[in-house]
């Protein structure tokens, strides 16, 4: 584990970052709280696109594009 300022985060971006994203447990520490820096998963960007997904569907039913099922439909 690291465990670094977020200063010397600032100072040391691409180092810190590289160790992470090469399975090192990197902690930052700030007068703000205490973070964990890990990479980006395949289930991350899998939940990111369905979230943009609903959110547009959404989108174009609030601009009257599309019509969404009511709950009754759906339940019953």
């Amino acid at each position: 584990m690291q465990v670094v300022s977020a200063r010397e985060f600032r100072a040391n971006q691409t180092k810190v970052l590289s160790a992470a994203r090469n399975g090192q447990t990197v902690v930052i520490t700030s007068r703000v709280g205490t973070f964990k820096i890990v990479p980006v998963t395949s289930d991350d960007t899998i939940v990111e696109r369905e979230i943009r997904a609903a959110h547009a569907e959404v989108m174009s039913h609030a601009e009257g594009k599309t019509m969404l099922p009511r709950a009754k439909d759906i339940v019953f």
